[in-house]
């Protein structure tokens, strides 16, 4: 059963002995179970595939997880979680939240992507629900006030994470491929704002469009565009930056088929970060290994190790591969949710749940650490790890290969699972 922490266990008597002494029922009579329901908008398939079938698995672990613990405390509730694939489309998200809202559901856990939050935040500020993201980071949805929570920092840090990177790695000159939605230009944005602060050079991006299949004219123009700056720069000062999804692997097959972008180093984003499809393409997992290819995304804190390391590998072993962070943010969405509906039951309005869903995310403790909330309604804290791909005996595999801690400002490398500055 997973463990509970001292606050967490004085919060729960404290909530019982209110109800003792309040709740509407006689003594010896057995109220009528409460079903809490939860709604979940999850990439199951669509380039954020990866990240949506590990998030469904640990939803799915933290409504064990949940049921099992208000049966030990004899709370006569249960959760169910409602599942359905947006298939990382804007419109499906939208389409789905409105089937949920005629549901009676209030409270959803999703979607993945932040072109798909933007799509369904005018319906959800409007129909009272409230949206909790386990991975959308895009710096233009950090707004007070409305219904959108985030439980990963915005890409404010990234951006700082990724500049802190490459100026050390003494890269000059970045040219970027991105997703043209709100995610990847805001990234770019973030990224470039450090980047240029820093001295560095910002190139003409190539943007795709994120339903494309087929990026041979995009590669052809990103070839060109490193041909124009290895007249002015070494090959060592330049960088590929790609923001991307999962279709990043497609991208990354075909990218050895080019001269000039195989010449050069690549860099990756949150999005892409031990990504599945990366490590069951050949083609793509050798040219991301042999092209440095570090990816940042929120990091696990080593606090909270005893929480995170049996739940991954809880994931690992129903998936088969190491699950992206963004699996146990959403673990630990469901968790804070339903800790609100306990305190506020199962009616309350909109303003009161969002008071009373920020005060339980401030005094909880999980899997991916303190889910503490800004004024923004982001994760408020935050540190960032680099994965890239290494090779091992038994092929590629996803390895942690830099620290950068926001607080600080400080980047460690790691190597061998040893931290050096």
């Amino acid at each position: 059963m997973r463990p509970l922490t001292f606050a967490f266990l004085t919060a729960v008597v404290l909530l019982f002995t209110s109800c003792h002494k309040h709740c509407n029922y006689h003594e010896g009579q057995q109220p009528s179970q409460t079903t809490i329901r939860i709604g979940a908008l999850l990439s199951l398939t669509g380039s954020g595939s990866s990240t949506g079938q590990s998030s469904q698995v640990s939803i799915g672990f933290a409504q064990q997880d949940i049921n099992a613990w208000l049966n030990s405390i004899g709370r006569n509730a249960s959760v169910q979680l409602l599942i359905a694939d947006t298939k990382t489309d804007t419109a499906e998200a939208l389409k789905q939240l409105k089937i949920f809202y005629n549901q009676g559901i209030r409270l959803v856990i999703g979607p993945y992507s932040s072109a798909e939050v933007l799509a369904i935040k005018p319906f959800a500020d409007t129909h009272g629900i409230l949206v909790v993201s386990p991975s959308s980071v895009a710096v233009s949805l950090a707004i007070p006030g409305d219904n959108i929570f985030r439980f990963v920092s915005s890409d404010v840090i990234q951006g700082q994470a990724m500049s802190k990177l490459l100026v050390e790695d003494s890269i000059r000159v970045i040219v970027p491929i991105i997703r043209n939605d709100v995610w990847g230009n805001d990234l770019l944005g973030a990224t470039s704002t450090n980047f240029t602060a820093r001295g560095g050079v910002i190139y003409s991006p190539v943007k795709y469009d994120p339903k494309a299949t087929a990026f041979g004219s995009e590669l052809t123009q990103l070839d060109a565009n490193v041909n124009t700056l290895l007249a002015t720069y070494s090959p060592s000062q330049i960088a590929v930056y790609l923001c991307s999804f999962g279709e990043g692997t497609g991208i990354l097959s075909s990218a050895g088929n080019y001269s000039h972008i195989k010449s050069v180093s690549w860099y990756g984003s949150s999005a892409f970060a031990q990504n599945g499809s990366l490590t069951a393409d050949t083609a793509a997992s050798g040219f991301a290994a042999s092209h440095n290819l570090p990816c940042p995304i929120f990091g696990l804190d080593e606090s909270a190790r005893d929480k995170w390391g049996p739940l991954t590998d809880r994931i690992t072993e129903s998936i088969g591969r190491s699950p992206d962070v963004y699996a146990l943010t959403a673990y630990d969405a469901v968790w804070v949710g339903l800790k609100t509906y306990l305190t506020t039951g199962t009616s309350a309005d909109i303003a009161t749940f969002k008071l009373a869903f920020t005060d339980e995310a401030a005094n909880y403790f999980g899997a991916s650490g303190n889910t503490t909330l800004d004024v923004n309604g982001d994760r408020a804290f935050g540190n960032y790890d680099f994965w890239a791909l290494r090779q091992n005996p038994s092929g590629y595999l996803w390895q942690v290969t830099a620290r950068y801690n926001s607080a600080t400002g400080v980047l460690t490398r790691v190597i061998n699972s040893t931290l050096v500055h």
